[in-house]
Order: C-alpha cells, then sequence, then structure tokens
C-alpha cells in the first residue's frame, strides 16, 4: 500500500552480489540444457531467452523501467493447439513451463527471497496488508515456509522475467490468486521519492462511529471505508481487486479496542506513559507502537501485517499524531 524506493531496493541487493550471479549463471546453463529437446517456434524462443541471459549481466536486477522496455522487444511465448471436449484450443508451449523451472523460481522461494526481502522491510502483503506473506508448504518430511510473491508482469506471460528482482511484488496467497495476470495501478519501486513517504491508500471511521460505539458499547455499530486513487478506465481499483473492505470488516475488534484506548489514554495519562518510556531510553517511535499495538510510521507498513488499518484509524481517534 506504498512505494519503496529504487536506491533503498539497490542497497539491499548491493549486499547479494554473489548470490545474485550465481542465479544468472545457473540459468543460463539449465536454459542451455533444454536445446537439444527442443526445435521449432519452441527453440527460436527458448534461443532469445538464452541470448538475453548471455548478453545483459544485469538482468535479474533490471528496473521496472527496463522490464517495460524488454518486454516490447522479446517475442510472447508460442503457442500450440490443444483439443479438448469443447474444441481446439491455442495455449502456451510447455516451453514456457521448461523455462521457470530452469530459472529456479520456487526454489528461491524458500532460499533467496525470505532473506532478501527481509533486508528491504517487507513481511506483509504489499497489497492487502493483512496478511503475512510467507506460506507454509507440505513437502515429503515435514512443513516448509516458502516467501509468496506475485509478479508484476505475468510469470505465465514473461516467464523470463520471473526471478527478475524489480518485478516481485510480496503478497498473500490470496492476493496473489485474485490478482492473477490483472493489471493494477501500483508501483512498488519508485523514484519518486513523495511516493515513499505518503500512501495513496487510508481507512476513514464514518464520522459518527466512536460516538455511537460509546453510547451502545455494540461493535456492529462500528463503520468505516477504504478511499483509494481514481484509476483509469478498465483497471480495477484495489477494493475491486484484492476485496480490501470484505477483509477488514471481519477486524471490528481492532477498532473497538482502539476507541476504548482512545478514552483511556487522555492526555495526562499519556504524559505519565512517555515520562516512563523516557527511563527506558525507549524511541517516540516504539512508543507509539506500543500504544497503539502496531506501526504507526507509513514508511513501515510492510513490516507488519494490519499496520496501516490501526495507523489510519489510531490517528483519526487521535491516539497519535
Amino acid at each position: 500500500m506504498i512505494a519503496i524506493h529504487q536506491d533503498k531496493v539497490k542497497a539491499v541487493i548491493s549486499k547479494f552480489p554473489t548470490e545474485i550471479k550465481d542465479q544468472r549463471s545457473k540459468a543460463i546453463t539449465a536454459l542451455e540444457r533444454l536445446i537439444p529437446s527442443k526445435n521449432g517456434n519452441d527453440l527460436v524462443y527458448l534461443n532469445e531467452i538464452i541470448s538475453l541471459f548471455k548478453n545483459n549481466t544485469d538482468i535479474i536486477i533490471w528496473e521496472p523501467e527496463r522490464l517495460v522496455t524488454e518486454i516490447s522487444l522479446v517475442p510472447t511465448v508460442p503457442l500450440i493447439q490443444k483439443n479438448y471436449k469443447k474444441g481446439p484450443k491455442m495455449v502456451k508451449s510447455v516451453i514456457k513451463e521448461d523455462i521457470l523451472k530452469a530459472l529456479n523460481y520456487k526454489n528461491l522461494r524458500s532460499s533467496f527471497y525470505p532473506k532478501y526481502f527481509k533486508e528491504i522491510g517487507i513481511k506483509a502483503c504489499v497489497y492487502c496488508n493483512s496478511q503475512l506473506t510467507v506460506i507454509a508448504k507440505k513437502p515429503k518430511n515435514g512443513y516448509s515456509a516458502k516467501f509468496d510473491v506475485d509478479h508484476y508482469h505475468s510469470k505465465d506471460d514473461y516467464p523470463f522475467l520471473s526471478i527478475c528482482l524489480f518485478n516481485l511484488y510480496p503478497a498473500c496467497s490470496s492476493c496473489n490468486r485474485a490478482k492473477s495476470k490483472n493489471k493494477i495501478e501500483f508501483g512498488l519501486y519508485t523514484n519518486d521519492t513523495s511516493k515513499t513517504k505518503k500512501s495513496e491508500y487510508s481507512f476513514k471511521l464514518d464520522s459518527n462511529t466512536t460516538a455511537k460505539y460509546l453510547t451502545t458499547k455494540d461493535s456492529t455499530e462500528i463503520n468505516f471505508s477504504f478511499d483509494e486513487p481514481t484509476y483509469p478506465i478498465g483497471i480495477k481499483s484495489f477494493n475491486e481487486s484484492f476485496h480490501i473492505e470484505g477483509i477488514y470488516q471481519t477486524q471490528d475488534d481492532l477498532i473497538e479496542e482502539l476507541i476504548i484506548k482512545s478514552q483511556m489514554y487522555n492526555n495526562s495519562y499519556v504524559k505519565i506513559l512517555k515520562s516512563n518510556f523516557n527511563k527506558l531510553s525507549i524511541n517516540p517511535e516504539l512508543f507509539k507502537r506500543t500504544l497503539v499495538g502496531n506501526y504507526t510510521n507509513e514508511k513501515d507498513i510492510h513490516k507488519r501485517p494490519m499496520s496501516k488499518f490501526v495507523m489510519d484509524i489510531a490517528k483519526q481517534l487521535g491516539l497519535i499524531d
């Protein structure tokens, strides 16, 4: 729900030079092993992808603008005809899956991406901010955690971009499925500093919700709205794509707790709390986080689920600035 400056991402990328170089090297080797088994359009497409990886040492760290440029230059995945009960249909060739496997995307989800995105500071879904981006998978022996990422440019259409770091958007499995191959008007990575300081999305309590709840103590009286930018015609809103209001309507107990805190923590009590925190040499941001139970700075939205929701409501209730 908020962009990250590309310079921050580049600083993190610089911490993993060996691993990123190794990913490209292994990808080239695995792609070349596919050559003997391919012919026709599949072979032409495969050689195009191999050339991309051989001629571009920086392919895995291509920036968003470069990704758009390369997409326009590379041919689409070859199509083949398959016969179904309802008749023949053109579908993508198996070369797509072969390339994805060669680039080792699935294994990187559990080996490289968790530590990479931890360095960037992303733990929560960048779309809904309601869930973690880690999912549990059950292999043969027990469970393992895998990092779930959405591909801004679909890996179904552009398999060669499946491991390009600026094409990866950490997302919960629900949002990943909901978005699918659809385009959305949200860029996670930007060079515009203003977009990294203030989110364009916000949650707002209805004007009379606090008074109604304090009178009735009935949580069904709690109502809020989700505000977002206006999009070009044909582009779905966040709410349409990811069912944001539906997700957060299940979290009225969080608002309930914040309303109660706003009544309990009057100015004099907050001053006492601040004084006690100062004696512990705890910084102001941690004090506010402890007060509301989540992060309170826009730039930290990605660090914990529900942070944007709690932050916006807490500000509206006067719990934090």
